[in-house]
Parts: structure tokens; C-alpha cells; sequence
């Protein structure tokens, strides 16, 4: 997987930290991200009733994982954080061409430089067909 990240003046540890997850969620590497969740982790999609637990997140992993479909670029288009927060906008181009542009926000359990991930709010869009440009007037 290629991976593109913009620079970054190295002021916000926290950023640094939601890009490290963020690569590493596009990666399906769970093992590196399992150290930042806590017990009661939870990612939830825009619009979707039901949240994924750490258990859920793993096993969606290890599916991607089996699969044909891998990704072959991602794109970190920026990464910003304050106090427990941090957000992540990134490009993500599939193997079987789909592209998803997402922008996930990250809440820890607190400001500390230790505090863990306690919830993931993803928004993705499926942009590989994007009508975007006919939009303007």
C-alpha cells in the first residue's frame, strides 16, 4: 500500500496519533491498533444505527483481510486535533477501483498523552462515481 501523508511541524501528538491509526485501519493491521482502544471502544458509521465494538472491529478486519480487495493508496489529506479530539480526512483508492473519501473524528478518553481511543464517527463517501462536478452552477 502506498501511503501519502502531508507534512507536519510535529506540534500535535495527537494528530500524529490519529494518522498512525488511521494507516494502520487502512492497512487492516489490528494488532497495531489494538494498544490505543479501550475496553468499550466503538466505531460508528454516519448514518448507521449500530456501533462496532473492539470484538466487531477485529473480525471486520480479518474479513477485509481474506478478501481480493486490498488498498492500494491512501491518501492523509489532513489531520487536526484538540484536547481529546482528533480528526482524520483521508483518500482511500481500492484494488477493484472504488475510491472512498472519508473524514473520521476520534474522541480519547482524555487530553493526556496516554489516553486511549474511545470512539471512532467515520463519514465516508464512495467518490469512484462522483456526480460532484455536474453540482455547480
Amino acid at each position: 500500500m502506498k501511503i501519502h501523508i502531508p507534512n507536519n511541524c510535529g506540534n500535535s501528538p495527537r494528530s500524529l496519533v490519529a494518522i498512525e491509526l488511521a494507516v494502520n485501519m487502512a492497512a487492516r493491521e489490528y494488532s497495531k491498533i489494538e494498544q490505543f482502544l479501550t475496553e468499550d471502544f466503538s466505531w460508528v458509521a454516519a448514518g448507521s444505527d449500530k456501533a462496532l465494538s473492539r470484538l466487531e472491529l477485529n473480525t471486520s478486519m480479518d474479513k477485509a483481510t481474506q478478501s481480493n480487495i486490498t488498498t492500494e493508496r491512501l491518501d492523509i489529506i489532513t489531520s487536526i486535533s484538540h484536547g481529546k479530539y482528533a480528526a482524520v480526512s483521508s483518500c482511500t483508492h481500492m484494488s477493484n477501483g472504488v475510491t472512498l473519501n472519508s473524514h473520521d473524528l476520534y474522541e480519547f478518553t482524555s487530553a493526556g498523552s496516554s489516553a486511549k481511543l474511545l470512539k471512532v464517527t467515520s463519514y465516508a463517501v464512495d467518490s469512484t462515481h462522483s456526480h460532484a462536478s455536474n453540482l455547480k452552477s
